[in-house]
């Protein structure tokens, strides 16, 4: 083995031990993995109401799968009267026997037999609900926020498209949960409750999606949860999650690493991207997130150099080392 094989060999193996190092625990791996996916954004990014989508975004333009479809069916949401009670009728059936027996990180169908079997986190729930409101006909996006620095502990719910009322609407499909005006009875959307939640004394009332364990057992809990994530939220630049797990690509790196299924998805771009909904509070914050980014950016451009160089070294050896 020649003196430059061997510097690049070394130089490739230094910079994957600090990305590793940097990626644990996995809570810090989250944190890599939303640097790499944040965009900038604008206020107008979080006020786009279907049919039309923003440039970007990863909206869903394939058929449900089969076995989805006869969820929804068995279900009977297509002789519901309108969006949101379908809606809320897919998310109280996914708690329906929720149990808080441990994650899934699986494909569509065995993160959906997990859930009825106890399984599932918070995201488990929201990809399964996506899917199954994409089969249903409805148009949702996926809401998060953390509590760290938009790294891994934190949490995720989606809004639902209501075509009736002609504005989005919260749930918490996880939690169990939705937000109503105490006042009128109407279902909140995901903006009216941050703003609500900002005051000390925020006027919502909670209403269960369905008869499955509450996520919260005293709304104040509930309250007092999601104010801690108040300068931390986040979108998901998309909702396309068939589109996702039918890549082959993806497919095929699913069987060894969920992780690694994550970066094949954002290398062949079915990952959706993030934005931040910006804040004066959370300006450096974020700056921080886009220095992460231009940095992993580095890493990875050189590791890639790196790796070309070596080939050439290899290939000029006549495939010795």
């Amino acid at each position: 083995m020649t003196a430059g094989i061997a510097a690049n060999l070394l130089a490739m193996v230094l910079l994957a031990g600090y990305l590793l190092r940097r990626a644990f625990p996995a809570t810090e791996a989250v944190r890599l993995r939303n640097a790499l996916l944040l965009q900038p954004s604008r206020a107008e990014d979080f006020a786009w109401t279907p049919p039309g989508f923003p440039p970007g975004f990863k909206a869903e333009r394939r058929d449900a799968d089969d076995d989805v479809r006869a969820i929804v069916s068995e279900l009977g949401v297509d002789r519901l009267p309108d969006d949101w009670s379908r809606a809320v009728r897919l998310a109280g059936h996914l708690t329906e026997r929720a149990d808080e027996r441990g994650p899934l990180q699986a494909d569509l169908m065995t993160s959906y037999r997990g859930i009825r079997e106890g399984y599932g986190y918070c995201a488990d729930f929201v990809k399964v609900f996506l899917a199954l409101a994409h089969a249903a006909g409805l148009c949702a996006r996926q809401w998060a926020f953390s509590f760290d620095g938009f790294g891994g502990h934190g949490h995720t719910f989606v809004e639902v498209f209501d075509r009736q009322r002609r504005r989005w609407l919260f749930l918490d499909v996880h939690g169990n949960f939705h937000f109503v005006d105490p006042s009128t009875g109407e279902p909140l959307g995901a903006l009216d409750v941050r703003e609500l939640l900002q005051g000390r004394m925020a006027l919502l009332s909670m209403k269960s999606n369905g008869p499955g364990r509450p996520g919260f057992r005293y709304p104040e809990k509930a309250l007092d949860y999601y104010r801690l994530g108040l300068a931390e939220w986040y979108l998901w630049w998309g909702n396309a999650v068939y589109s996702y797990y039918r890549h082959p690509a993806v497919a095929a790196a699913a069987r060894l690493s969920n992780w690694l299924a994550h970066l094949v998805a954002i290398v062949v771009g079915v990952q959706p991207r993030i934005r931040i909904l910006g804040t004066v509070e959370n300006q450096q914050v974020i700056a921080r997130m886009f220095r992460l980014r231009r940095q992993l950016l580095v890493i990875g451009t050189v590791w890639l150099l790196l790796l070309c160089a070596l080939l050439i070294q290899f290939a000029s050896r006549g495939g010795r080392l």
